[in-house]
């Protein structure tokens, strides 16, 4: 059923994108600092800008990703020498002591 519904959302977004792009075809110019300029499409321009935005934002991203990663890893680490403790303790013979 979820999979239905992320198929038919995923659909109705690039039925609306076409769609977008179709009835805004005609060109726009971006203009840059020292007489630089860039003519296309709007949609293209935005897909440009949504494709820019999303690699900045990875990138960004990282430097967290990275250094929970290694705690992640250190962490890990120290559950398996836990581990190891407790079954080190439950192998030790019990011994009354009355």
């Amino acid at each position: 059923m979820k999979r239905i519904l992320y198929g038919f959302i995923t659909a109705l977004i690039i039925f609306l994108g076409l769609g977008f792009a179709y009835k805004n075809a005609g060109d726009v110019t971006v203009r840059y600092y020292g007489g630089l300029a860039w003519q296309a499409p709007l949609a293209m321009v935005l897909a440009v800008v949504l494709t820019v935005g999303v690699v900045l934002g990875f990138v960004a991203s990282l430097n967290r990703v990275m250094r929970l990663h290694r705690q992640l890893s250190v962490v890990r680490k120290q559950v398996r020498h836990m581990e190891q403790e407790v079954a080190n303790l439950r192998a030790l013979p019990i011994k009354d002591v009355l």
